[in-house]
């Protein structure tokens, strides 16, 4: 049975899920849906360096792989843009190659700088979702969902990342935001990581 005709295929939680379409829900989606970090080497690769840049020789020793292994890695997230070769490193050790992770890594006592401000914002778009739910409710109920065996709860979810989204596009539209930028690979996305903090209950 075929697709039906001028259906351009469902759109997804995450685009990352979809071998048809990109670029309708988070712009760090296509790093997964391109497994750019497919395997647990890559990670581990991203966790060393992200402490400071590291070699080849180091990063195999560190792994307990063997050189050619990391370098195949290595070349594979310099043409993703994943990682990079700092350039006041390589003027340090001009005879080696130092990599290190080609988007921001937000160290822990940096992220504490931005915790209360984003936990103020953070109850605010929360309280305003609370406040908005009665109307998300009502306009469910106006829908076929429920003659399908769907409750709003199911729902919530949704209307939770279409709220979100929604605001990021206006926010990239206002030029609040930077919008996903193309790499080498041609996949196009933002990408960045954080340290968790130390005390993982707070």
């Amino acid at each position: 049975m075929a697709i039906p005709e001028g259906f351009e295929g469902l759109l997804f939680s995450c685009e990352c899920f979809s071998a048809r379409r990109d670029g309708y829900s988070d712009p760090w989606a296509s790093v997964s849906k391109n497994k750019l970090i497919n395997d647990g080497t890559r990670e581990e690769i991203l966790n060393l360096v992200a402490h400071g840049a590291k070699t080849i020789s180091q990063l195999a020793a560190a792994l307990e792989l063997s050189a050619a292994s990391i370098h195949s890695h290595v070349s594979e997230m310099l043409g993703s843009e994943l990682l990079r070769e700092p350039v006041d490193w390589e003027k340090k050790h001009p005879a080696e190659r130092y990599y290190e992770p080609n988007f921001p890594v937000v160290k822990a006592d940096e992220g504490v700088e931005f915790e209360l401000l984003c936990r103020e914002m953070a109850k605010r778009v929360a309280d305003l979702f609370e406040k908005n739910s009665p109307r998300l409710e009502r306009a469910f109920n106006n829908t076929g969902l429920a003659d399908r065996g769907w409750v709003f709860s199911d729902l919530a979810q949704y209307l939770y990342a279409k709220t979100q989204r929604t605001a990021r596009e206006l926010l990239e539209q206002r030029g609040a935001l930077p919008q996903r930028r193309e790499h080498k690979d041609g996949a196009k996305w933002i990408f960045w990581a954080e340290e968790p903090k130390a005390d993982k209950d707070n």
